[in-house]
């Protein structure tokens, strides 16, 4: 049993080759099987585990250690017999930062079985989300079908694992049959999804007649100091946690007595407080220190002597590769002025976009979307429809059951151009749905308002308003979506199928 057990750094062939280390078994074509629950690492979080690997033909960025495992396991695997058993994170058929991994399994692996925990954490230390693949190595370049099981319901208890695992029938699970398409798959996603469901996105496919230019999409302001976090205090006098950095309170902006001059490189900035599914607030909480990469020139800030007297408290944490003055990545200014669209990346119900017509800044939880090419009130509009959420659910980017939606999903949106007379028709919606979600805020606030001074006779007035302005809100939506339905030839069975899968 000794001369089994080895150890070594099992990626770099200089310090483990596995020839030599298990002769009699790679001469037979490999192992028969292969189990494991690889390190997940980031290269942010610990550069020296990747020391070695950069020419490893799955090396990218925003990758994980564990994904090199998972190539090593079809290398050293029997070809067409051995079986691989990986518990690892779930988003890794999705992640950018895994596109060349996936390309190694199409290229080199057929999933026999994938189950997916989702939401569920397995390990109760680790708060991640995890599956468990079953995976051949061959040579096949033919479609094939997995074993697809998953977790809906994230709040079962570690003894129903069990259950799950037997594929006992229960609503609190699926399983199904997906059909991998290999030529199909390089370079993109892996999506797993139910036959019927495919027939409805291969309709929705083929109307597409319009899509997003990468050079439409940006990624929100890379602060990384926007305000003083514990691990700060500890390095910093005389701040407290919560203090404004690049990100700066009313009150703090106020405390600056800024110049006009200065002023001007202070923005209003905006978070997920404002920005709201359709309806902006212009009224800000917040503004951040617009500093470009040309502030990586000390003598730029010069001009800004209250900014600089601000900043130089904390210049002892600043990590940027644009410091002492460059936020990290400040974007091209363009995409945050004017009219635009605001797409929250991480969405725990459904997608939101926000349409905006007024300057505001963001920073990366939101992704950005400007265009001349299409009425962006409409594009607002079919971006927040029930026929988008189910494409983005089941062909776009998910962790567990929260929507990822980052570049890439909104690029291969498949979208309409229609006629000026649709797009106007939907823009008049979304600019009701504007304004009555202001409304719906004004008079919400009047209503406690009216509660805290017991005036029963405005408070029912209020009320009754509130409920129309909600019945409204919910028609014109209903409009939207079933405009939506009519543009990509939707039946009403399908209706009835996709709004059942967002729920």
């Amino acid at each position: 049993m000794n001369n089994n057990i080895k150890c070594g750094n099992s990626l770099l062939a200089s310090e483990f080759d596995w020839h030599k280390e298990f002769p009699e078994i790679m001469k037979n074509g490999g192992f028969d099987v292969v189990i494991g629950n690889p390190p997940y690492i980031k290269e942010y979080t610990n550069r020296q585990a990747f020391d070695g690997l950069h020419d490893h033909p799955c090396y990218q960025g925003k990758m994980d250690l564990w994904y090199f495992f998972g190539a090593l396991a079809l290398d050293i695997i029997k070809k067409d017999y051995g079986l691989i058993g990986y518990i690892a994170p779930n988003n890794w058929i999705t992640n950018d930062g895994a596109s060349k991994f996936r390309d190694y399994v199409i290229e080199k692996g057929k999933i026999t079985e994938f189950i997916d925990f989702s939401d569920f954490k397995v390990f109760d230390s680790a708060g991640i989300q995890t599956m468990i693949y079953i995976m051949k190595r061959t040579d096949d370049n033919e479609n094939y079908g997995l074993a697809f099981s998953k977790v809906l319901n994230s709040k079962i208890k570690h003894e129903d694992t069990q259950r799950f695992l037997e594929k006992i029938v229960d609503d609190k699970y699926e399983y199904f049959t997906s059909t991998i398409e290999k030529k199909e798959l390089a370079g993109k996603p892996i999506n797993f999804i139910n036959g019927d469901l495919n027939l409805i996105i291969d309709k929705i496919l083929s109307k597409k007649n319009f899509n997003l230019k990468s050079e439409e999409i940006a990624s929100g302001i890379d602060l990384l100091q926007d305000f003083v976090n514990k691990k700060h205090k500890e390095t910093l006098e005389d701040v407290e946690i919560g203090d404004g950095i690049f990100n700066l309170s009313q009150s703090e902006y106020d405390d600056l007595n800024l110049s006009e001059k200065e002023k001007e490189l202070v923005k209003p900035f905006y978070t997920t407080s404002e920005l709201l599914q359709y309806y902006g607030n212009p009224k800000n909480k917040l503004w951040i220190i617009y500093t470009d990469s040309s502030f990586k020139e000390e003598e730029k800030i010069l001009p800004y002597p209250n900014i600089k007297k601000h900043l130089d408290r904390f210049l002892d944490v600043f990590t940027s590769v644009n410091k002492p003055y460059g936020l990290h990545r400040s974007r091209d200014e363009k995409y945050f002025k004017g009219e635009k669209i605001f797409s929250l990346r991480k969405c725990s119900v459904r997608p939101r976009f926000t349409y905006t017509d007024f300057d505001a800044y963001v920073n990366r939880t939101f992704m950005i979307i400007k265009t001349d090419r299409i009425n962006q009130k409409y594009l607002t509009g079919i971006l927040n429809s029930n026929l988008m959420a189910f494409w983005l659910k089941y062909k776009g980017k998910m962790q567990g059951n929260n929507y990822q939606i980052d570049k890439t999903p909104l690029e291969n949106l498949p979208l309409q151009n229609p006629s000026t007379e649709i797009q106007e028709k939907i823009a008049d919606l979304v600019t009701s749905i504007i304004s009555n979600t202001q409304k719906k805020s004004d008079y919400q606030e009047l209503l406690e308002k009216a509660k805290t001074d017991n005036n029963f006779d405005r408070e029912i007035q209020l009320t009754k308003a509130l409920e129309e302005i909600t019945l409204e809100l919910g028609n014109a939506e209903s409009k939207i979506n079933s405009i939506m339905y009519e543009l990509y030839e939707i039946e009403p069975t399908e209706i009835a199928t996709i709004e059942k899968n967002i729920k």
